[in-house]
């Protein structure tokens, strides 16, 4: 999934379940953000007041594979249910770590998140759980598991560009039984949406009647499936939607306040200063940012310095939280995975 259903569905999923529409932003920023943490900042550098984050997103798919599995399937192909009807493809092939919608890994996923109470861990389990749904049959390291006809590429949905990710984009996965092989995004999203309301709702008013909240679902769902509109494969109408749903965000039930735009560094910008030496790497392009972390790995002089603006309250910063978040989350979700996947792999996670 893109920006449409991580950053703007999921605030109207967590409006309309119930957060207020500032806790509704900061699920909706983490996120989308988990997408474009990719590079590792290094604050107050060599000085006893270091810090360093995690990345949760790569933009160098050739990483070493232990590398990779430590983000792909813990943020972004959660290991589902190896004999669900979805996974049923014709040359028979199953996979312990394959992607699939609303297994029982990805609702413990979220379920953690939910108890845990930290709106940025939730964030960061929307995402994973909702990508269940776009991402599925696909694992989330380099494997020919992925591999379409007549496509040599074997990361992720990688063969599949990023058919998967659009909201109104029909494809067909061609290694599925011809009753599976119809991919049509928007149902699909639709699913996913209507499962994470339930979540979130569930966990903010569980007493609530089940007929209200299949009701409030049921409007939700009819809603985003408005704004979404006609299939668009080209994926020509992307502001057209991103329209209504701000138009949605404006009604009282979806919180009443317009929905901002995103922007990618705002909560960097708020925590850190930067002192830009000669390479910026923080551009919004991927492939500047990957060129500049190169340069600037290989030419250590120009390698940017980041300091905190505020010291003594760094700590409060929707950054620093953010990417305190990040590292829970991979440590709660490896726990997860590790007794219900990794463990039956015998994979080495000690050096993750």
């Amino acid at each position: 999934m893109d920006i449409e259903f991580h950053y703007f569905m999921t605030y109207l999923v967590a409006a309309r379940a119930g957060f207020n529409p500032d806790q509704a932003h900061i699920i909706a920023y983490s996120s989308q953000y988990i997408d474009d943490n990719d590079l590792i900042f290094e604050i107050n550098r060599d000085s006893p007041e270091y810090y360093s984050n995690y990345v949760s997103q790569t933009i160098n798919i050739f990483k070493p594979k232990k590398v990779l599995l430590r983000i792909y399937p813990i943020f972004h192909f959660i290991p589902g249910d190896t004999f669900h009807e979805s996974t049923r493809r014709k040359d028979g092939k199953l996979h312990y770590l394959n992607t699939t919608p609303d297994s029982n890994n990805g609702r413990a996923v979220i379920r953690a998140a939910l108890e845990s109470g930290d709106l940025y861990r939730i964030g960061l389990a929307c995402h994973s759980y909702s990508d269940s749904w776009s991402h599925q049959n696909f694992v989330g390291y380099f494997d020919e598991f992925n591999v379409l006809k007549g496509v040599f590429l074997s990361l992720g949905h990688v063969a599949a560009l990023d058919r998967p990710d659009r909201a109104a984009v029909s494809w067909n996965d061609r290694r599925l039984l011809k009753s599976q092989v119809s991919r049509d995004n928007k149902q699909i999203y639709m699913e996913a949406a209507g499962r994470m309301f339930e979540e979130l709702r569930n966990h903010i008013y569980p007493g609530i009647p089940d007929e209200v909240n299949q009701a409030d679902r049921e409007q939700l769902v009819q809603d985003l499936s408005w704004a979404i509109g006609e299939n668009d494969q080209f994926n020509r109408h992307s502001k057209t939607r991103i329209n209504r749903y701000k138009k949605l965000s404006r009604k009282k039930k979806y919180g009443g306040i317009e929905i901002k735009d995103y922007d990618l560094e705002q909560w960097m910008d708020e925590a850190v200063r930067e002192n830009i030496q000669g390479f910026r790497i923080r551009s919004k392009k991927v492939v500047a940012r990957f060129l500049n972390g190169f340069f600037s790995r290989a030419m250590p002089y120009f390698k940017d310095k980041y300091t905190w603006k505020d010291p003594a309250h760094y700590h409060l910063t929707d950054w620093y939280r953010f990417q305190e978040a990040v590292k829970t989350q991979q440590e709660k979700t490896t726990e997860i995975l590790d007794k219900a996947v990794f463990g039956k792999l015998e994979l080495d996670l000690v050096n993750w």
